[in-house]
This record gives C-alpha cells, sequence and structure tokens, in this order.
C-alpha cells in the first residue's frame, strides 16, 4: 500500500464536498480526518455526508490537534492566504483552490510562506489535465507553430451570473468574473506558452449587466440578486504586452447578448495557428493551407480527480508536480494588473519579480 497521507479540509462548502474530498476518498492510503468550516452546519454536513471524524469551526484549532500531511483550503478566494500559510507553518502542504488569492499581496505572501516553511505549494487549476490544452502545448513547444506572436484566452458566458456572496461581493470574492473564470484563461494561455514574461496591461471591466434591476429580478445561477449587493464586475476586458513582443487578448463575463458560451484560447504564429476548442492546428502544407484535427474523439479524463492524485502524488514525492506556487503568483500578477489598469484607466506595468 502506498505510504498513508493524512489530510484536513478547511472550507466545506460545494468545491469541497463535490469535488476535494470525494476525490481523496478513491485513493489508498489516503485518510481525511478532519474538517473545518466558520459555519458549523457546513462542516457537519461534510463530516456526517462523508464520515469525517473530527469537527472544527476553528482551522486554527485543527491544525494544532491534527497531525496533517496535507490540506485542501476551499474557503472564498479573499481567504485563501491566512489558511494557507497558517497550515504551512503547522508542516502540512498546501492544495489551494483557484486562484491563488483574493489579490496579488495575499498570493506573494502565500508563495514566500511556501519557500520559508519547505512546503509545497500547488494551486488548483484542473485544467492542467486537459489533453487538449497540453496538446496545444506541444505545438508551441515543439516549434510547430513557429513563433507565437498573438493569443487570445477567452472565457465568456452567455448568462451564468453565480449570485451567491462568495461570488459577488468584493470583499469575500476579491473580484468578479476576472477572478472566477478569467484565472482559467490566463492560466491556460500561460501553461501553454511556457510562461513568457509580461510587460504591461491595458483592461476595461464593465458591471452593465449586474446594476441592471431587470436582470437582476431575471435571476443568475441560484435565483434573483439585488442590484446593491454586487460590488465586482461583470465583464473584464483586457490586453497584455510581453518582453518577447508577443501580445495577448483576455476576455471574460458572467453574462452578455451573446449567441454562445466561449471557453478557448487561440494562438497564432509564424509558421502556423491553433486553438483549443475544437482542437485544430492551422499549417501550410506543399503550399496548401490546411486545417488538421484529431481522427479520434478526445476523452477527456475527469479533470477534478485528476487534480486530487496528482497532489497526493506531490506529497508522496515531496515535489509539486502541477501548477506550483510560483506558476499560481505570476497568474495572479496578469489578474492584478487587469484590474489596476481598469481602476487607473491606463496601461500599467505588470509586476513580476518574484
Amino acid at each position: 500500500m502506498d505510504e498513508r497521507i493524512v489530510v484536513g479540509i478547511i472550507g466545506c462548502g460545494g468545491i469541497a464536498t463535490a469535488t476535494h474530498i470525494p476525490n481523496y476518498r478513491k485513493i489508498e492510503g489516503v485518510e481525511i480526518v478532519a474538517c473545518a468550516d466558520i459555519d458549523d452546519a457546513a462542516a457537519k454536513r461534510a463530516s456526517e455526508e462523508f464520515k469525517i471524524p473530527h469537527v472544527y469551526k476553528d482551522y486554527g484549532k485543527m491544525l494544532e490537534e491534527e497531525d496533517l500531511d496535507a490540506v485542501s483550503v476551499c474557503t472564498p478566494n479573499v481567504f485563501h492566504k491566512d489558511p494557507a500559510i497558517a497550515t504551512m507553518r503547522a508542516g502540512a502542504h498546501v492544495l489551494t483552490e483557484k486562484p491563488m488569492a483574493g489579490n496579488l499581496r495575499d498570493a506573494k505572501e502565500m508563495y514566500e510562506a511556501s519557500k520559508k516553511y519547505g512546503k509545497i505549494l500547488i494551486v488548483g487549476f484542473q485544467t492542467r489535465f486537459r489533453t487538449d490544452l497540453n496538446a496545444l502545448r506541444d505545438f508551441v513547444h515543439s516549434g510547430e507553430l513557429g513563433e507565437v506572436y498573438y493569443a487570445r484566452a477567452l472565457s465568456l458566458r452567455r448568462w451564468g451570473i453565480p449570485v451567491r456572496p462568495t461570488f459577488i461581493d468584493k470583499k469575500i470574492s476579491g473580484g468578479g468574473p476576472l477572478l472566477d473564470i478569467g484565472c482559467y484563461a490566463v492560466d491556460m494561455a500561460m501553461y501553454a506558452l511556457g510562461f513568457p514574461k509580461p510587460k504591461t496591461a491595458y483592461a476595461v471591466t464593465y458591471d452593465k449587466i449586474c446594476k441592471d434591476p431587470q436582470m437582476a429580478a431575471k435571476g443568475g445561477w441560484g435565483g434573483p440578486w439585488k442590484v446593491g449587493d454586487f460590488t465586482v464586475e461583470d465583464s473584464a476586458f483586457g490586453f497584455v504586452r510581453f518582453e518577447n513582443g508577443m501580445t495577448m487578448l483576455l476576455e471574460t463575463n458572467w453574462a452578455s447578448f451573446s449567441n454562445a458560451d466561449v471557453f478557448n484560447l487561440i494562438l497564432l504564429g509564424t509558421k502556423g495557428g491553433a486553438q483549443l476548442e475544437p482542437l485544430e492546428l492551422y499549417k501550410d502544407i506543399l503550399k496548401t493551407r490546411v486545417i488538421m484535427k484529431p481522427q479520434d474523439e478526445d476523452q477527456q479524463p475527469d479533470l477534478y480527480e485528476q487534480r486530487i492524485a496528482k497532489f497526493v502524488e506531490s506529497v508522496r514525492k515531496g515535489k509539486a508536480l502541477f501548477s506550483p506556487g510560483i506558476e499560481g503568483l505570476k497568474v495572479q500578477a496578469i489578474l492584478d494588473a487587469t484590474y489596476r489598469s481598469a481602476e487607473q484607466n491606463r496601461e500599467v506595468s505588470v509586476e513580476w519579480d518574484f
């Protein structure tokens, strides 16, 4: 049997009970011994449903009393930092939900703590396990596209506004769709491109839909919302310049009058182009422009199962095997610059010297 890994859960909401806890339970040698949530009822529900023996309201007490190897931090964005740092200080490795934090300052503190305490910090971008994304990444790194000079990173919803405070109250979420789903668009682009160094960002944000009383009455995911409760953007659009001359267009929103949801990464290079959905490669072959597609239907793995399995493997091997903290920090830097640009209405520098 594999080495026993003792796990704790901080934050017992939907993401924990739907994707973290069930997938830990699939792995031989992994035991979830404790869960913590400031909402007693949520922690007790998780404990009862999954037979987790110890329940805490205070995660600090859990970290003091339990001998943990690993912890999933499943709290709202703004509250990732403190439990993650406390966990690493207590001697356990951390898998934190995406984005890394509610802001760049907190993300930097988390990264510095991982170095200080010598603990693994992984940001849970489960999209890293998409077979099509990894194929696209291989196109880039093999030179198949030549020099990639332009990218479009898109995470757009026709109508999909989550109305819980953990999403729409900036004090809890840190931001709107840019942090919620735009982080995936940025991470996928940077992962595929090998994390080129950005220089500047220019962006705008809008709250046109969320501040419309008629739209609020129509409701989103979970029912109607109160206009006054919505303190984040509902759309964000940005343009990032990189030191190697490449540029990237970023588009993300929770709602718009468009014809379909779009989740895509489009790359243009000097020898070819490619996109993620559907996976296609565009080339000139024998003086003919062609579109190449996979012959077999793409069978994606269970991304959430892969995420937990690879985190556990990382703990056992003592090194981050995907999405390490430094990469989460770099994604956060682009998100941060995007927000700063929108707030200041000008192009801003992307902080990158970590």
